[in-house]
């Protein structure tokens, strides 16, 4: 006892600044308990800026012939954003129970030569919607299902889509653009992964729209939704060299179009580095079918630790009998911080712009900055 009460007086300063501090850690800890948003669910978000600028003359072919029409738009700067909050939550440690509000403007006319932009599709107007609404699960170690109320339509079934322009590129067509040609769906769904191993995955997938096809049918459900999709994907996924897919996907009732069938192969050879990737896809709707697919090369920590140099060229799909439509892409992903990455771009865009009436083509090019938020 005299031996603890001398350490204690020769310690005392040490102990009572201990004492302090964990008087200090109980009350923050009692604050952190107090306002807590939620023991369960994680708030996540991102925000998406793009300033986009056409630069040189657009031209439009009228009638199908020779004709030009020279339009300039070097004072057509446009702006556009969209804004995400995702609100995932996990019970069991291996599920993800998601609510995504995401709010934005319609981005698709500022860059309609070259299919748009990847991250500013909206609602339009900045309305807030609810955009995703879904729960996962795992079921022992290789399978893995969703079931969605909204906004999951086929390549949100798929564990990868192989191709690393999905993501960091600007322009739309980047996603690929094969997952969404013709597709259906978009309201319910449901579907599921399963592993083969360390390397091979089988994804499947099924989406419906509302559930009606505007008669009001009650007998109009799940099955006899007006607009449908489907997809089967199966991927070899490696920490090497190659990554590799094949799928499968039918849309259903997309406007005059009773189906559209989409048979498809992915490939991205990882040198380190340095990749080279690119699709092909084939799809046909009954009447008529069309042979698209892109390809390109990037360079990753060319500049900056972190930033990726991209390009590639996408032949777009058409079912058009005239020229077909088509984009080009080179972009510059540079990471400023944890939380902001920059994204600078020169993208050319080839589209059809007419009707098989009265038809027409357009050109353009782009000089695009797109600045990402993620908290």
């Amino acid at each position: 006892m005299a031996t603890i009460q001398r350490l204690q007086e020769e310690f005392a300063a040490e102990l009572a600044t201990l004492r302090g501090r964990v008087d200090a850690l109980e009350a923050e800890t009692a604050e952190l308990r107090a306002q807590q948003f939620s023991t369960t669910t994680k708030l996540r978000g991102q925000v998406d800026g793009n300033l986009v600028a056409p630069f040189g003359e657009t031209t439009i072919q009228i009638g199908g012939g020779n004709t030009g029409i020279d339009v300039d738009t070097d004072e057509n700067l446009a702006f556009t954003a969209r804004a995400r909050l995702n609100f995932d939550s996990s019970f069991t440690g291996d599920d993800r129970l998601r609510v995504r509000l995401q709010a934005g403007d319609n981005d698709f006319s500022i860059m309609n030569f070259a299919g748009g932009l990847a991250n500013a599709s909206g609602t339009g107007n900045l309305d807030v919607v609810i955009d995703d609404f879904y729960y996962s699960f795992g079921v022992g170690d290789n399978l893995d299902f969703i079931v969605a109320a909204n906004s999951i339509q086929t390549d949100d079934f798929v564990v990868s889509t192989i191709v690393p322009f999905d993501g960091p590129g600007v322009a739309d067509p980047s996603g690929p653009v094969l997952y969404d040609f013709d597709m259906g769906g978009g309201g319910f769904a449901f579907g599921g992964s399963a592993a083969l191993g360390d390397n091979f995955v089988i994804d499947a997938g099924y989406s419906a729209d509302n559930g009606e096809d505007g008669s009001n049918d009650p007998r109009d459900g799940i099955a006899g939704a007006a607009s449908q999709s489907y997809i089967v994907q199966g991927s070899y996924i490696s920490d090497g060299l190659i990554d590799a897919a094949v799928a499968y996907m039918r849309g259903n009732g997309d406007g005059d179009r009773n189906f559209t069938d989409t048979f498809a192969g992915l490939l991205n050879l990882d040198f380190g580095q340095f990749f080279v990737a690119g699709t092909a896809a084939w799809s046909d709707n009954g009447d008529d079918d069309d042979f698209h697919w892109m390809a390109g090369a990037g360079i990753e920590d060319i500049f900056f630790e972190g930033s990726t140099l991209g390009a590639y060229y996408a032949d777009l799909p058409d079912y058009s009998d005239r020229r077909d439509p088509s984009m080009f892409e080179v972009y510059l992903g540079v990471p400023v911080n944890e939380f902001l990455t920059i994204t600078p771009a020169v993208i050319y865009g080839d589209l059809d712009t007419g009707t098989l009436a009265d038809p027409g083509d357009g050109s353009q090019w782009y000089g695009a900055l797109r600045a990402t938020f993620s908290f």
